[in-house]
């Protein structure tokens, strides 16, 4: 069977350094991670290239909206997308790029690309995937990832609709 598959965590302030810098591949070593072929690692590419380390990204939008932030607030979504290893390592690399692509433009259309800080895929692992990671800023400019994400039930929910999304092409 082939998946498309979607993966949303939610993320505090104090974890946020250390996402970009695996995300952005800022580390010299990758011990946790045995997977990672740092040669290949020049093959990754950004949708979104963040303008700054995601901290700073981060704390910059939810200011421009003027949200509120508590010290535990969900300043961020970390979203991994990826697909069948099988079914995705069939594909030509143009292939493949045209499927993250694809993928991004669900998030862009139902979390707004200005919330969107950093979309990058990886070719340097088994799998190729995308980690994409969005700032959850609701309509009315507040910082609520219960309101943007839904919590579990909500998250099965947006699991759905990304698969309704890629099914429709894929």
């Amino acid at each position: 069977a082939n998946y498309a598959i979607m993966r949303i965590e939610k993320r505090k302030i104090s974890s946020v350094g250390r996402i970009c810098k695996h995300h952005e591949r800022l580390k010299s070593e990758y011990k946790s991670n045995p997977d990672i072929d740092t040669v290949q690692s020049a093959f990754n590419y950004h949708i979104i290239e963040p303008k700054k380390k995601y901290r700073d990204v981060v704390l910059e939008r939810i200011e421009e909206v003027g949200a509120k932030r508590r010290k535990d607030s969900v300043v961020m979504q970390d979203c991994l997308v990826t697909a069948s290893s099988d079914w995705l390592l069939s594909k030509s690399n143009e292939e493949q790029a045209e499927y993250f692509y694809y993928a991004y433009h669900f998030f862009e259309d139902n979390f707004k690309k200005e919330n969107i800080i950093s979309a990058v895929v990886h070719m340097d692992e088994a799998t190729p995937h995308m980690h994409l990671c969005f700032v959850p800023i609701t309509e009315k400019g507040r910082l609520s990832s219960k309101e943007i994400i839904g919590g579990p039930k909500g998250l099965v929910g947006w699991q759905d609709k990304f698969y309704e999304y890629i099914h429709e092409k894929y």
